[in-house]
């Protein structure tokens, strides 16, 4: 083969690689792309975005120091709006149980009025009429849940009974209540006044029995 041919062998590839520049076509960018250049944009934006100035600031603070302070009106005008009506619930249920016992208490009243009004000699009838007005002021006093504490026969107990006395009993066990003084109350199950109350205990082997005081 002579240099001639190979030299035109090999021209095709030079004039291949020599020959003109090939056109560069332009592509649309993709959907990733061009979301990532719209939030590339958004954050120039932002930085371009001055801060706010001491007074806008200060402007800022004071409106909402001031919808604090409404907040803490509204609140201090409810809770006293509250409270009036719980006063005024209270004096209400006040009057209203004054007004039931009244009620309950007049009958009583009238009895004990009648009583004293008879010129009587009958000393038996005027303690009948006597015992029907307590049992009829009892009758009222427990529809309020107001009842006394037993006493007398029962053990002494200190959470009921107040002992004033202690007398040695033989016919009862020690620490039985074998007298009441003045009577106890419970109201709605609590014990408001302690019944006031004389409490057995063991004879002793002296000759006669002795009284005391539970204290002594």
């Amino acid at each position: 083969m002579s240099e001639s041919d190979s030299v035109d062998q090999e021209s095709p590839e030079i004039n291949e690689a020599e020959g003109d520049t090939p056109e560069i076509k332009y592509e649309e960018p993709s959907a990733e792309e061009q979301d990532w250049r719209e939030d590339v944009d958004e954050d120039k934006e932002e930085e371009k975005i001055k801060d706010p100035s001491p007074e806008e600031m200060l402007a800022e603070v004071k409106q909402e120091a001031a919808a604090h302070y409404d907040r803490y009106l509204r609140s201090a005008a409810e809770l006293d709006n509250f409270r009036k009506r719980t006063a005024r619930m209270r004096s209400d249920v006040r009057e209203e149980t004054l007004r039931d016992m009244l009620l309950q208490m007049a009958p009583v009243l009238d009895n004990m009025r009648r009583a004293l009004d008879q010129d009587t000699e009958d000393a038996e009838g005027l303690k009948q009429g006597i015992e029907l007005i307590y049992s009829q002021f009892n009758a009222a006093l427990e529809g309020y849940g107001l009842k006394a504490v037993k006493a007398i026969g029962v053990p002494f107990d200190p959470n009921l009974h107040e002992a004033m006395l202690e007398v040695e009993d033989a016919e009862n066990e020690p620490g039985t209540v074998v007298q009441e003084m003045e009577k106890g109350y419970e109201l709605n199950g609590k014990v408001v006044r302690p019944a006031r109350v004389i409490v057995s205990k063991a004879p002793s082997t002296g000759e006669s029995p002795e009284t005391g005081d539970l204290n002594g």
